[in-house]
């Protein structure tokens, strides 16, 4: 691998990465808008102990990630994982879901930022000059040019960022378990934790972890990769776990103060949680959780723009896309070019939104979450897969029975476990009835045969392959 084609090394400390990770799950807009869905369409009272038993899944889904990414030291992340394991043909396979679903997750964000700026605006009381999508727009610049600029930067932005939106959520607790006089745990009693939809529950605490596995997207960057990454991925789900969980179970003591008996399914999901804030905090808090809340989908929108610019990357550099696609910035070294042709092509993907009339919440948002949840979801169950081979074939490497065989399939069943309700309950956890999500499913399935194709083209192509990202 040529200097040229390799991004700055030693860039980024343990908490950059952490930062990185923990802002992909945007903790705010999780607490505002995915946990008050959860309640009201899952198992209720249980939702605290599903974010809990999500978190120990995906723990338990480290244990196997770390240990490969020990022997897995560039940014091709899930690519290089299942290519290593199971084989170049899986591994393109794996490469388009890892596309896929990021692309759709950054559809999804820049929608809710456009929705909420433009609701935020006019909180304010001023006639809005321009329409969602201009916002969403205005937005991929800012993180295009945040993109190129130094890594580092970046992570200090997204810290800086992060700190306020958990400060804001954790006063809010704060507040509730001050003023609440008695305190329970039922929570996470096993009678409360699995009653009602609890499947549904799952579907919603699982995917506010998505984007945590992208510590290995920063191997090439991160100062001492093997000691760090494995700590960032570990601390950046359990932080993620703690604070769900945390906040979920705060969140029911309020409830259950007010009534002994709560009725989830008509809670109002839009206004809980700012409800809850004007009433324990004030309205100076909602108005601050109103501009956090953008700003969390912001540094959410940034993170992912980094995930996505290295997957990009390593496909220049491996010749399965443009080669342009792996030029680096000479004084900033990082994947610019990848950067900016994802931005110009999010830019004009939102043009085409605006341009169709498409509603940023009941069709944007609906369909990309769902559809970038389920191209994740199997990305992880196929990573797992990996692992488990890729220790088989290489016996010789010092790891743990349970990291290499015990922990990846118990993690395998518990994600295909959650696919499978998130195909069964597609228009539930879309919160819409749009035939498109039916096609949902297919497009994913339409992904792999690709990558698959896409693997016999090039064999074909070269005869022999023989690939960077194997060799490496």
């Amino acid at each position: 691998m040529s200097s040229e084609n390799k991004l700055k090394s030693g860039s980024l400390g343990l908490f950059s990465i952490v930062f990185f990770v923990v802002a992909a799950a945007s903790p705010l807009t999780g607490i505002v808008g995915v946990l008050p869905v959860a309640f009201s369409l899952g198992n209720g009272a249980g939702v605290p102990g599903v974010y809990l038993l999500a978190g120990i899944l995906l723990v338990l889904f480290s244990f196997g990630f770390v240990a490969m990414s020990k022997h897995t030291s560039e940014s091709g992340a899930f690519y290089a994982y299942i290519s290593k394991g199971l084989g170049f043909s899986s591994g393109l396979a794996g490469l388009n879901l890892a596309l896929l679903g990021y692309i759709c997750m950054q559809f999804a964000i820049s929608a809710m930022f456009g929705f909420f700026t433009d609701e935020l605006i006019k909180s304010f009381h001023i006639h809005s000059p321009i329409p969602w999508w201009g916002y969403s727009i205005f937005m991929q610049i800012i993180v295009i040019l945040l993109g190129i600029s130094k890594v580092e930067i970046g992570g200090k932005v997204l810290g800086l960022l992060m700190i306020f939106e958990i400060g804001i959520v954790m006063l809010l607790d704060y507040a509730i378990l001050h003023r609440t006089s008695t305190i329970e745990f039922s929570s996470f009693a096993p009678s409360t934790l699995f009653s009602g939809n609890f499947g549904i529950a799952m579907v919603f605490a699982i995917c506010s972890f998505i984007g945590f596995e992208a510590t290995a997207l920063y191997a090439e960057e991160c100062k001492n990769p093997e000691k760090n990454i494995s700590r960032a991925t570990f601390i950046a789900v359990i932080i993620i776990t703690l604070f769900f969980s945390f906040s979920a179970w705060a969140v029911i003591q309020h409830l259950t103060s007010l009534s002994k008996t709560v009725n989830f399914a008509s809670i109002d999901a839009t206004t809980l949680i700012f409800s809850m804030t004007q009433q324990l905090l004030g309205d100076w808090a909602v108005q601050a959780m109103s501009i956090l809340l953008v700003t969390s989908l912001f540094a959410a929108n940034q993170a992912f723009h980094n995930s996505l610019s290295r997957y990009l990357f390593t496909m220049g550099r491996d010749k399965l896309a443009w080669s342009r696609l792996s030029d680096i910035h000479k004084k900033h070294q990082t994947p610019y070019m990848a950067g900016i042709v994802q931005g110009i092509f999010m830019i004009i993907m939102l043009l085409l939104f605006g341009l169709f009339k498409l509603d940023p919440m009941n069709n944007v948002f609906a369909w990309s979450s769902v559809l970038g949840s389920m191209a994740i979801l199997a990305l992880q169950v196929g990573v797992c897969f990996a692992v488990i081979r890729f220790f088989k074939m290489n016996k010789h490497l010092n790891v743990s029975k349970w990291s290499a065989v015990i922990a990846p399939a118990i993690s395998a069943a518990g994600m295909t476990y959650v696919l499978f309700n998130v195909f069964e309950n597609l228009k539930v956890i879309s919160g819409s009835s749009s035939p498109v999500l039916l096609a949902l499913p297919w497009i994913i399935l339409g992904t792999i045969l690709l990558g698959f194709l896409k693997a016999l083209h090039v064999k074909y192509q070269n005869k022999k392959v023989t690939l960077p990202i194997l060799e490496r």
